[in-house]
């Protein structure tokens, strides 16, 4: 082969190498448009500590609200059904019927077609929240993680398909195992309650967001629903309020219902 030859290889070869480089880049940092081989995307939703000295303060005439993220379930795929795995779980704890009872919460909303199911434990792990090396597994997967940072009490990874306000197919949660987690009622000092943590992360694998950031930009209502974006030591927000509920309804009404008195906020997907 004659030089010149060589050097076209070599460019050639310099262009696939960029060209592969830059769509690894757009899927691991979250790119806002699917690009191939990448064949859906993923948002992370983060529920993090409260302090005992977060700003309190109600925000005048504000009325208590929901928001919805664009990426849903089809009603084809109800029940959503729902895997445990108890590798890392804290000792002592009844993690089990925690799951049961916040799947049965989500999936009993009057006026909802929305619906869970438990379907037992697995050894699956969450790989749709591994950002370097996904893995898809066709499971909804509820796990414990001992590499999430100190102030993050769990995370739900989301996967959709068929653009920006595809249906979803699959969610994964990590719930953080370095965690004082203690149960409902009988939770020590510096204990988080994980039921309350639990109901809040499969709220987001329905596709609910957070109603408001966080602190002084929320309404007493807002920092009293499950969905508040972050939650206090001793804390107990393990039942759903009417905004939750709500929510529910908004995003998956059954025939003819409707919950009057609500404001709905749609917003982006979140990447906390």
């Amino acid at each position: 082969m004659s030089v010149e030859g060589v050097v076209a290889m070599f460019g050639r070869a310099r262009i696939v190498l960029g060209l592969a480089v830059v769509l690894a880049a757009a899927f691991v940092c979250g790119a806002d448009e699917p690009r191939e081989p990448v064949p859906s995307m993923v948002a992370v939703h983060v529920l993090t500590w409260a302090t005992d000295g977060e700003a309190h303060e109600d925000v005048p005439d504000a009325t208590a609200a929901y928001r919805l993220n664009p990426n849903r379930w089809p009603l084809s795929a109800m029940p959503v059904r729902v895997w445990l795995n108890l590798e890392g779980a804290p000792p002592g704890l009844a993690v089990e019927g925690m799951v049961r009872d916040a799947v049965d919460q989500w999936s009993n909303v009057s006026g909802s077609a929305f619906a869970y199911r438990f379907e037992g434990t697995t050894t699956a792990r969450a790989g749709s929240c591994d950002r370097l090396d996904p893995e898809f597994d066709g499971r909804n997967t509820v796990t414990f993680s001992e590499s999430l940072s100190p102030g993050t009490l769990g995370v739900t990874c989301t996967r959709w398909t068929g653009g920006p306000s595809g249906n979803l197919v699959e969610f994964d949660i990590e719930l953080n195992a370095s965690i004082a987690w203690g149960a409902t009622d009988s939770l020590g000092p510096g204990q988080f309650d994980l039921a309350s943590t639990i109901l809040h992360e499969l709220g987001h694998g329905i596709g609910l967001g957070h109603p408001c950031s966080g602190g002084a930009s929320c309404t007493a209502d807002e920092r009293v629903s499950v969905m508040y974006p972050a939650l206090k030591a001793r804390e107990i927000r393990n039942v759903l309020t009417v905004d939750d509920r709500a929510a529910v309804v908004e995003a998956y009404p059954a025939p003819g219902s409707q919950l009057p008195g609500t404001t709905l906020f749609v917003a982006g997907v979140a990447r906390d």
